[in-house]
């Protein structure tokens, strides 16, 4: 890659980047832009688009108000809408950054900056409120159990609000501490935390752990008290309620998970890749280990998707995930980008980068070998390649996305020679 060549980081930049006029006219686009309006080419984008307030923008008062900001700051840091994948008009979430060019007499050229498709980052982020206001709502009307203990903190009440074996569980908790009867996820020292609030007669609110509920099922519970008094004022206990919230934390889990994989293949997506190769750098680095990213393209997807529908081409992705999976450690990661694209975390693959080039290679070529083998989905038996750029690192001298950027353009290059190949950038 050539030095300063701005128009060659321009195009290979992951995420979408982009040009734009005052007056609402696209200018530029590199192709991560792109190929997120739904477009082939630059030029068949550039001839579409004719006004972003009223073309892109769900809501073009965000126009607006983006170029209010821009007026007043010169630059828009972190600003989310939902706007029309430009050619199917398909709704999605975009977060746009964005500063100000000026020519020599201060005067606007064009407005410049990125935009990433965060849909799913905003409909977990939606969903989880949207389940933390039905908790709120539910939590101030019901509980599932009364309960009350003696100065030994020793349960001498529990009354449950639910048919079944209420008796049963109400003589396996009596005359027993709560920390008696044990957790799957508090240590001891946390136990003795909550003792010592007790031991200071103080209040508590939503105290949650997992228990043993029987029959090898783990549960949530969440437990609310306040001390008890006689007449004159001495401390003779607690009372408090308790309510199951198995539920809420199973969809909160869940939700967490949409966040951070990939819905189709349930890889890590773009946000947990770079956190795990931070941490993976910062590791290896303690180590005087050298680690190895592989970015990896197929070559044919589009084919497929147009010859035989998008639902083949999932199925193809999906069996793509796997075989990856199959080539690597437990401890490398393997990752989705979006698309046909993939990224391979190689840890630990050698003291020097001799040793890891090599190691690569081995990886590189057995990905490539096992990712050319037919393909049997459903009725339909497919043959495909793939194109791997690999970016060998030794130092922590680039941040997560700028080492993706460079294994892409390793990547490009794997494709430009005729695809079904490894390059090392």
């Amino acid at each position: 890659m050539a030095s300063g060549d701005f128009s060659t980081f321009f195009e290979l930049l992951p995420i979408g980047a982009y040009r734009s006029t005052p007056d609402g006219r696209q200018i530029r686009a590199n192709l991560a832009l792109v190929r997120l309006d739904g477009y082939d080419t630059e030029a068949e984008m550039l001839e579409a688009t004719k006004d972003l307030a009223t073309e892109w923008y769900v809501d073009p008062q965000r126009r607006t108000l983006f170029k209010v900001l821009l007026a007043e700051h010169g630059r828009v840091v972190n600003f989310d809408s939902e706007v029309y994948r430009h050619k199917t008009r398909e709704r999605i979430w975009v977060r746009v950054n964005s500063h100000v060019v000026y020519d020599d007499q201060g005067q606007i050229c064009y407005y410049e900056g990125t935009v990433q498709e965060i849909t799913h980052e905003y409909r977990a982020r939606i969903a989880l409120e949207e389940s933390e206001r039905r908790f709120r709502a539910l939590t101030s009307l019901s509980s599932d159990w009364y309960w009350e203990i003696d100065t030994e903190f020793r349960f001498t009440r529990l009354d449950i609000n639910q048919s079944g074996a209420n008796l049963q569980a109400t003589q396996m908790v009596l005359g027993k501490t709560r920390w008696a009867l044990g957790s799957t996820n508090l240590t001891d020292a946390e136990w003795a935390d909550h003792a010592a609030c007790l031991e200071r007669h103080e209040a508590f609110h939503n105290f949650e752990f997992q228990c043993h509920a029987g029959d090898d099922q783990l549960a949530w519970h969440s437990i609310s008290g306040e001390p008890m008094h006689d007449e004159h004022g001495v401390f003779t206990g607690y009372r408090g309620i308790g309510r199951d919230v198995t539920e809420r934390k199973t969809r909160e889990d869940l939700i967490r998970d949409m966040a951070f994989h990939d819905p189709l293949t349930g890889l890590p997506n773009r946000r947990l890749l770079m956190e795990r190769i931070r941490q993976a750098l910062a590791i290896s680095a303690r180590r005087q280990q050298v680690s190895v990213l592989l970015f990896i393209d197929l070559d044919k997807l589009k084919h497929v998707n147009d010859e035989f529908g998008h639902d083949m081409g999932d199925l193809l992705l999906t069996e793509v995930a796997n075989r990856i999976r199959r080539c690597v450690r437990v401890n490398d990661t393997v990752a989705r980008l979006g698309g046909d694209e993939f990224i391979v975390l190689l840890e630990d693959s050698g003291e020097s980068a001799e040793a890891a080039t090599s190691h690569a290679r081995n990886i590189g070529k057995k990905i490539l070998c096992t990712l050319n083998q037919p393909y049997q989905l459903r009725c339909v038996k497919l043959q495909n390649t793939a194109s791997v750029g690999a970016l060998v690192v030794a130092e922590l001298k680039h941040s997560p996305e700028e080492l993706i950027m460079i294994a892409d353009a390793a990547m490009y290059k794997a494709k430009a020679l005729g695809g079904n190949r490894l390059v090392f950038f």
